[in-house]
């Protein structure tokens, strides 16, 4: 049996093509609604309450409403073929379960170069280029370095990081090989 044939839960069939773009359609169209209005409504006159209110509205229940929409269309088998076509794809661009001591070193030193980042910023953002009128950028390109650093270290790393949350979590530590 193939791995995406394992992957599909049970009684996932795939709905006819024109179902199955229909339904596709009308989530894309749904985020795509949401992700359009929001400068506008960010961008308004409107107070500062209604704006959150109405941006949160858009981000959080437009889609929903829209991925109702999607389920109804597909039905539950549908859906759940779906469902397994896009959790396919990310397991396949996703992180590597493990990788090499380099790509591991590198991606540690992405991880905490923010960190160090922030620092610097706090104590002597005026002495760097564009001062502190340039320190939202710097803080950004940390987000990013540290988010694309979490792809680097690989699926391992993000286990390790779920762990700091599972209060009954143990490190284990490999075994030196004893040399002979």
């Amino acid at each position: 049996m193939s791995a995406s044939k394992q992957d599909q839960q049970p009684g996932a069939v795939a709905p006819p093509k024109g179902r199955l773009w229909a339904g596709v359609s009308v989530f894309a169209f749904g985020w795509l609604l949401a992700l359009t209005l929001v400068p506008f409504v960010t961008g308004s006159d409107y107070p500062t309450s209604v704006k959150a209110t109405l941006t949160t509205l858009l981000v959080v229940v437009c889609p929903k409403i829209f991925l109702i929409g999607t389920i109804a269309i597909l039905g539950k088998p549908g859906f759940q073929y779906l469902k397994g076509v896009v959790m396919n794809f990310f397991r396949k661009v996703g992180p590597p379960a493990e990788v090499g001591k380099w790509r591991y070193r590198i991606g540690l030193v992405m991880f905490f170069l923010p960190f160090l980042t922030v620092w610097i910023l706090t104590y002597f953002g005026h002495v760097l280029p564009g001062g502190q009128e340039a320190t939202p950028v710097y803080l950004k390109g940390g987000d990013a370095v540290q988010i694309l650093s979490l792809f680097v270290l690989g699926g391992d790393f993000w286990d390790k990081l779920r762990s700091l949350f599972v209060r009954e979590a143990k490190a284990v530590f490999p075994e030196k090989a004893v040399a002979t």
